[in-house]
């Protein structure tokens, strides 16, 4: 508060930080954008690549539902 006579308006500073958005979606946006960076590149593969990423894929979700009880 300015001293009484002044004519300088009173200010009041305030921060608010938001715990829950600092503990929990702050880094799970920040590791949802890590991977979404790193997956870009899968969208300039060429088609030989995409069916080999494909394939692998298949093949290695084949293999676990074959091992699973």
């Amino acid at each position: 508060m300015p001293p009484p006579g002044a004519l300088a308006p009173a200010r009041l500073h305030l921060i608010l930080r938001d715990r829950i958005w600092d503990t929990i979606y702050a880094p799970l946006a920040a590791g949802l954008g890590f991977a979404a960076d790193h997956l870009n590149r899968l969208q300039f593969l060429t088609i030989r690549q995409y069916l080999t990423l494909v394939f692998t894929a298949l093949v290695s979700l084949l293999m676990v539902l074959a091992i699973w009880p």
